[in-house]
């Protein structure tokens, strides 16, 4: 009787263990059925993590299911966990995976002024400037490395490169052509402009003095592949008080006035147009006419053209009646203080109309101006008065073929 007891209980114990171990095996089998599919992954930087994770059982998507522990902050360099569960049934599964958020962005390094600049040979090479920023790292204009095979004795075409790292390893490059010429020992062509239009967009202009767009970039292309400097207005000023040698080919470009198509308020040609051929230009302003933050740019430099005196037909027997040529001194003296507070520069002065006398020239200088243009079509060169420097001017009907006999 005991022995077909035992029987029956061994037989009981293994019916339970077979049961125990089917069912382990089904769960375990059913359980390897949920499917959560996701891996580790690296992204840039400022970039967005898009998740890419699904579920799955036995053929059914489950993704909806997915729960999310933790989360990627993509603005900061790091690496970061995040644990994926899905449950279905009895069944749960989990993964955490490791996003890596990576910098992996090149600085930006920003040079000043043209990407080809121009010398007199034994000038010392001064570079205009440059600046290097990282998306992580901030202003790193400090690591910025520079080489150069620049030799200031001798004519040539050279090469300064810039380089700078980020904290990442990432490298940034930049290079500035330096062309190296004679001096300058024929004077400078000084060109004077007062208007821009353009056609092509409707626009239009009555003045003899106007130039179409497209006649003045032809010029500044032909300057651009001829190799021609244009100078900044302290160029000029140091080149004319012989502390500075210029390039043979140099030029300075001026724009008397402040009207139609030089600034943002009415056509605004003049700075994009200078920053497009990254050459320089002056701009002599009637200041009380128009705000001077109409014509800020890089490549502009703003000087004086009086602050209220550009009217003509007031003073009598005077020269196109100029108001400047028959006001009191001190109303004159006010006007230039006022047109140099505005500027703030007494590096140029232009007569309005072109016309001055012995008494506005001696304003002129108290007023504390190094230097004063007019017209007169011929070179400026270092003997020039220097309250007196002529201007070749440029007008609608100036073809090329005159512009270039001009420059040359």
């Amino acid at each position: 009787m005991k022995k077909k007891k035992l029987k029956k209980s061994g037989i009981i114990i293994f019916v339970f263990i077979f049961l125990v171990i089917a069912l382990l095996s089904a769960y375990f089998i059913f359980s390897s059925c949920l499917k959560l599919n996701v891996k580790d992954t690296s992204i840039s930087v400022g970039s967005k993590y898009k998740e890419s994770v699904s579920a799955s059982f036995l053929g059914k998507d489950l993704s909806k299911k997915i729960k999310k522990e933790g989360k990627v902050n993509t603005k900061k360099v790091g690496t970061y966990e995040i644990k994926y569960t899905v449950k279905h049934l009895l069944f749960k599964k989990s993964k955490t995976v490791k996003v890596e958020v990576k910098d992996n962005i090149k600085p930006e390094i920003k040079l000043k002024d043209a990407k080809t600049v121009f010398f007199a040979t034994g000038v010392e090479y001064k570079d205009p400037g440059f600046s290097a920023k990282d998306n992580i790292d901030g202003d790193i204009t400090k690591k910025v490395k520079t080489t150069s095979n620049i030799d200031k004795n001798k004519e040539g075409t050279y090469e300064v490169t810039y380089t700078v790292k980020d904290k990442a390893g990432n490298k940034a490059e930049a290079k500035r052509k330096v062309i190296y010429t004679k001096p300058n020992t024929n004077g400078v062509s000084v060109l004077n402009y007062h208007f821009f239009y353009d056609p092509d967009k409707g626009e239009g202009c009555n003045e003899g003095n106007c130039e179409k767009i497209s006649d003045f970039k032809q010029q500044l292309n032909y300057l651009k592949e001829n190799n021609f400097k244009t100078l900044t207005i302290k160029e000029f000023r140091d080149w004319m008080y012989g502390e500075l040698e210029i390039p043979e080919k140099s030029v300075l470009i001026t724009v008397d006035d402040g009207a139609f198509g030089t600034g943002k308020h009415n056509g605004n040609h003049l700075n994009p147009i200078l920053e497009e051929y990254e050459m320089h230009a002056t701009l002599f302003l009637i200041t009380s006419w128009w705000d001077i933050e109409n014509y800020r740019g890089e490549y502009l430099d703003i000087e004086s053209h009086t602050n209220d005196m550009h009217t003509g037909n007031v003073c009598k027997e005077q020269s196109r009646g100029a108001k400047m040529l028959c006001s009191s001194n001190d109303y004159v003296m006010n006007d230039l203080k006022k047109s140099i507070e505005i500027t703030k520069s007494k590096i140029a002065f232009c007569y309005p109309f072109y016309v001055y006398n012995e008494t506005t020239t001696r304003q002129v200088k108290e007023a504390g101006f190094e230097l004063a243009f007019i017209g007169g079509g011929r070179k400026a060169t270092k003997t020039t008065d220097k309250w007196h420097i002529p201007r070749f001017q440029i007008v609608k009907t100036t073809p090329l073929d005159r512009f270039i006999q001009i420059v040359n």
